[in-house]
């Protein structure tokens, strides 16, 4: 039987497993009647009296520039009107958004869209792009630049887009506040904002059923009233903290405005202070004000402990977990309360009575090897969805401990992406890392490593460098010292498949040969950042630099460009 000629049903199931763009790509060249029709079937408009969406979404994040050009020209020009969600980025893929918005409009070209992500737009094409949206229920804007973008256009928004139920800010500041208008926002998801501000997104927001936010922060000379803190009645059912040193005394005084919560997620992430494990407090609260909670999560961050902090401390957290009151209230309200520290891992249920399941990036701190045996002989936290690990040191440690530790409390096969944060990493703990993570694709280093990132090529390390070298797509240097033309000369010789590259060269000369070998040797790279140390005699250079730079090592494949005078880096879309 040949593949064109099996059962519908199938190629709906096999078709299901792929992105769209992924799939008409595939059978672009394809000239076979059938297999068109069933693409076409598969992703046809879906009618419901007067509703009307489709199963297509398409997301230009992250790809080749040949793939965006299909997308623009095959894809999205005959596909516009039934397209469901669409992302359109200009991070790693430069000027994408402004490109898009030449050929498309939002007000004419995407009759039911109904999911829209922008990440990292100009406030120019931000505004555009909001000006047209009409059908929209979900909308994500994710950027560094929001302080940048117009309030207007902001505040539509969250008060003039009645069809939009959902939204995703990377940042929400007190000037976002309309007062006296109404909002139709039922979801919202924060990156970063103030406590004050929090409570004005309960007391202006009443429609909201869910809250999330990442980084909830408190300045200094913050000031409350004690007087109608929250004047409107609170409809929040699910509520998602994350807060930086802020005294949970804060968080006290809210709680009992919350009355409808029924899911809680609250991290603390502090430098000191334990004032939130205290059950007497969340006893109080739980049985006076939330009657209807169903699930309660709390997670601690905690940086910066010393070894007396630690000594202190975790008995109390230890005793705070296994506290009787926690079983007791599934006994007195007739139905189990999921709390973190009462689900079971059945693989790991001997080691493990905390399992963070709801936890995708992870900061893991190890301040030292007494702190790593207490955990590896107490029952411990158990993490089994991590993404993202990032893990920091606050001394050095035994890396054949640390190999234990992290075996114990995380389940390595999820992680994609490793990031080293700050001082204390070597070979030995890398070496432990990079063997455990069998499904690993990107390398971030955050610090000032040049002695550990060029141990990395030498022979002796031979075993690791293989280790990266078949897994490695996306590699990453984020930090403000730099590294020589020989570390890019062997990045480019080891690691052939990568994706993505980022680094900080120290010489001019170097910057303006780098960019080229690496393009012309690096047959699978999408994107390229390059930048240049900002004392280097103050040099810049233009996009037609570039260009000339390209002609003469004979590189004539097409790309797209930004360069940023300001931090004196490129970044090249492939």
């Amino acid at each position: 039987m040949k593949l064109e000629d099996l059962p519908g049903e199938l190629w709906f199931a096999i078709l299901s497993y792929l992105p769209p763009l992924d799939a008409f790509y595939a059978f672009n060249n394809t000239d076979n009647a059938r297999i068109h029709s069933i693409l076409t079937d598969m992703y046809l408009i879906r009618r419901d009296e007067d509703n009307c969406s489709s199963i297509i979404n398409i997301s230009l994040a992250h790809i080749p520039l040949l793939m965006y050009n299909f997308a623009v020209s095959n894809v999205i020009s005959f596909y516009s009107n039934i397209i469901h969600s669409l992302t359109l980025s200009n991070d790693q893929t430069p000027d994408q958004i402004n490109s898009f918005l030449v050929k498309y409009s939002f007000k004419y070209d995407f009759t039911y869209l109904k999911c829209l992500h922008l990440i990292e737009p100009s406030s120019n094409e931000f505004n555009l792009i909001i000006n047209d949206l009409s059908n929209i229920t979900m909308l994500n804007i994710q950027s560094k630049q929001m302080h940048s973008f117009d309030i207007n256009t902001i505040q539509q928004i969250l008060y003039n887009k009645p069809t939009i139920k959902h939204c995703c800010l990377s940042q929400f500041r007190q000037d976002f506040i309309l007062n006296n208008s109404y909002s139709f926002i039922q979801k919202l998801n924060i990156n970063s904002c103030d406590y004050l501000c929090f409570i004005n997104i309960l007391n202006h927001f009443y429609l909201l059923e869910k809250l999330s936010i990442n980084i909830l922060s408190m300045s200094r000379n913050a000031v409350l009233s004690s007087i109608d803190l929250i004047q409107n009645p609170v409809l929040i059912k699910n509520l998602k903290i994350r807060a930086f040193s802020i005294p949970f005394d804060y968080f006290q005084i809210l709680f009992p405005y919350l009355e409808n919560i029924q899911i809680f997620s609250f991290a603390i992430v502090c430098d000191e202070g334990f004032d939130y494990v205290n059950n007497d407090k969340w006893q109080m609260i739980i049985s006076n004000y939330w009657p209807l909670l169903k699930k309660f999560h709390i997670y601690s961050e905690l940086w910066h402990l010393t070894p007396i902090d630690f000594d202190e401390l975790c008995p109390q957290l230890f005793s705070f977990r296994n506290d009787s009151f926690w079983s007791e209230l599934s006994t007195r309200w007739g139905y189990p309360i999921d709390t973190v520290h009462s689900l079971k891992n059945t693989k790991y249920s001997s080691i493990t009575e905390n399992t963070y399941q709801y936890v995708n990036r992870l900061l893991l701190t190890v301040y030292n090897n007494k702190q790593m045996k207490y955990e590896l002989d107490k029952s411990s936290r158990y993490f089994p969805n991590i993404d993202t690990l990032t893990v920091r040191f606050e001394q050095s440690i035994s890396s054949a401990l640390f190999g234990l530790y992290i075996n114990k409390i995380i389940n390595l096969s999820y992680i994609k992406h490793l990031a080293l944060n700050d001082k204390f990493h070597n070979m030995s703990t890398l070496y432990e890392l990079v063997l455990r993570l069998p499904n690993m694709t990107k390398l971030t280093i955050t610090s000032n490593h040049r002695i550990l990132i060029k141990q990395i090529f030498q022979r002796k390390n031979e075993r690791l460098l293989s280790l990266l070298s078949c897994r490695l797509l996306h590699f990453n240097l984020l930090y403000d010292g730099v590294i020589s033309y020989e570390i890019i000369q062997s990045v480019q010789f080891n690691f052939p498949h990568l994706k993505s590259f980022s680094a900080c060269l120290p010489h001019f000369e170097d910057f303006r040969d780098a960019i080229p070998s690496f393009i012309r040797h690096m047959k699978s790279l999408q994107y390229l950042h390059i930048g240049l140390e900002g004392d280097n005699d103050k040099k810049n250079f233009l996009t037609q630099d570039m260009y000339d730079w390209f002609r003469r090592h004979q590189i004539f494949q097409e790309f797209k460009l930004s360069v940023d005078t300001y931090t004196n880096s490129i970044h090249i879309w492939l």
